[in-house]
């Protein structure tokens, strides 16, 4: 029987949450022994989350971080053995060192600092609970990057990352970044440490994954976004300019004292000039922007990691699922669609905050947290709107045609998916929602042929319709899902596309595994647009549609 490390109540062996509290557990040693130390060459492995251990406790790239020297490479945190007194593990740790031997309670470093327990790190070092013994006894965060079993490139890297780190943090000082005390190196030990503020409250990753369905609410997430983008405008706003790079879940955490967001780990984070180019691309793949793959590193870049954050807490749907298409919203949904209790005001800002290029984002992190601020308030007072034409949203009118849900009678958009009031899913659009689509544009189906269902047709309501399979795991949801006609899975998940410009319908293939055939004849090639003239036959895999207009 041990103890929770949150609460102290007693926990069994084998359960992995606390009865009492619900904060979740680490592993136990006989559990680790069935985890090898080989390199990892296609999963990444994470250690489970500790509630109180992610201050400061990734000096170093984490698992799914990307760099613009090994982009093949997957980065895999080490198994982390807890517990004040364990045993070095005897395996190996990537395959390259053995396993640092960690502290043991007790220990006193530099004359002050009394170990208590470990919390967290890895393979290069671990992260300690301390008291200040010339401070009455003051709880501190230390933070160990071990020097020696390192080859020559890792161990500049490391040691470039830690001092780097240090140096940064000092030069900080704002209510989100965690206050450094002290920074030493240890002959007798060979490690270098950081001394900084201990923080008891638990991750943002910890919080969604004990959340119901991994999501949060969305007047939390406009405070917590808040609270980022304000410490964003500080770094970005610095004499010399810094730039995180490296914004996600796992990296902010809350203050249990204060209920405020921290910014922790910023062992990626620099100083950029105005003129530099060709920075490093690192982050986390998911959260990272596209201009982080060619080295363009920005202040932008920080504000798409903070919507991809986001975007996670409100919908449940990490972006790390679908790292490259997620934020594709033609081919891929809207937030609303993942969650429709969402205001079509948040959309609109997220949907901003991810957008492809920099310049159609946020400019500052100030604009974002005044934006945030002033949806925050509306909020409070209930002036947002749920799927219902909105003002002005970030210097776009957005006007949204409304019908009813059949189920609940709640007033939606008509390209709602799915009731922001009551869940449902929703069925072809309302008469007057197909009277306004028809003003726009010419009417358009597919019939699917050779079934006796009588719903057997689908309405191309948008400008762009995505023909597949549903898959919820890889947040896939296609307008034209023909999973219930596909029984032997022929048709890809993200099969075709069909689109309209001005009165002309368009489809190409995106490169599915059985091809898109037009008129028995003609086997369209992977990304190669072709007009679609009504009467026109599609086979995709083994299901064939006609396509007619009017």
């Amino acid at each position: 029987m041990t103890q929770c490390f949150e609460c102290g109540a007693k926990v069994s062996p084998g359960e992995h949450f606390c009865g009492n509290c619900g904060t979740q557990q680490p592993p136990s040693s006989a559990e680790l022994k069935t985890v090898s130390g080989a390199v990892l060459q296609e999963e990444t492995v994470d250690p489970p989350p500790v509630a109180e251990t992610r201050a400061a406790s990734q000096a170093f790239l984490p698992s799914g971080e990307i760099s613009s020297s090994s982009l093949g490479d997957v980065s895999t945190d080490d198994v982390q053995v807890l517990g004040t007194n364990a045993a070095p593990h005897k395996g190996t740790t990537g395959g390259h060192q053995p396993a640092v031997k960690q502290l043991e309670t007790g220990t006193v470093l530099n004359g002050r600092y009394e170990i208590v327990r470990r919390i967290g790190g890895g393979g290069m070092g671990a992260v300690y609970l301390a008291k200040d013994r010339n401070l009455g006894d003051a709880p501190r965060a230390v933070k160990e990057m071990v020097e020696a079993h390192l080859d020559p490139m890792q161990h500049e890297k490391a040691i470039g990352d830690f001092k780097r780190e240090s140096l940064l943090l000092t030069s900080l000082e704002h209510p989100s970044i965690p206050t450094i005390y002290d920074y030493f190196y240890d002959d007798a030990l060979g490690r270098f440490y950081l001394v900084m503020k201990y923080i008891s409250g638990g991750d943002l990753a910890s919080r969604m994954r004990a959340a119901v369905g991994g999501r949060l609410d969305e007047k939390t997430v406009a405070t917590w976004g808040m609270e980022v983008a304000d410490v964003l405008e500080y770094l970005h706003t610095r004499p010399k300019q810094i730039i995180y790079r490296d914004l996600k879940p796992a990296n902010l955490m809350i203050d249990g004292n204060t209920g405020r967001i921290m910014l922790i780990d910023f062992g990626i984070a620099r100083w950029v000039t105005q003129q530099e180019k060709g920075v490093t691309a690192v982050g986390t793949m998911g959260y990272a922007p596209p201009e982080l793959f060619s080295g363009r590193v920005q202040p932008a870049s920080d504000i798409y990691s903070l919507g991809a954050t986001m975007f996670h807490m409100l919908t449940g749907s990490d972006p790390q699922d679908n790292p490259l298409l997620i934020f594709d919203f033609s081919k891929n949904p809207r937030p609303r669609q993942l969650a429709p209790s969402l205001s079509t005001e948040m959309e609109q800002i997220l949907m901003r905050m991810v957008e492809y290029k920099p310049e159609d984002r946020y400019r500052t992190g100030g604009e974002l947290r005044n934006e945030l601020a002033n949806h925050l308030e509306k909020l409070m007072s209930g002036r947002v709107s749920y799927g219902m034409p909105a003002p002005q949203l970030g210097g776009e009118t957005v006007q949204v045609q409304t019908v009813y849900c059949g189920f609940c009678g709640g007033r939606i958009a008509a390209d709602d998916v799915f009731c922001a009031h009551c869940g449902a899913r929703q069925p072809l659009a309302s008469v007057s929602a197909s009277a306004h689509l028809q003003a726009v544009r010419p009417t358009a189906k597919l019939v699917v042929a050779g079934t006796t269902e009588l719903d057997a047709s689908f309405i191309l309501q948008k400008d762009s319709n995505l023909l597949g399979r549903t898959d919820p795991h890889s947040n896939i949801f296609p307008e034209i899902d023909l999973s219930r006609f596909d029984p032997e899975t022929k048709v890809s998940r993200r099969h075709a596309r069909i689109w309209v410009e001005g009165e002309t319908f368009l489809v190409e293939d995106l490169g599915s595994v059985n091809g898109t055939v037009i008129n028995d004849s003609v086997r369209l090639a992977p990304r190669q647009p072709r007009v679609l003239d009504s009467g026109d036959k599609l086979r995709v895999g083994e299901t064939t549609l006609h396509f007619l207009v009017g």
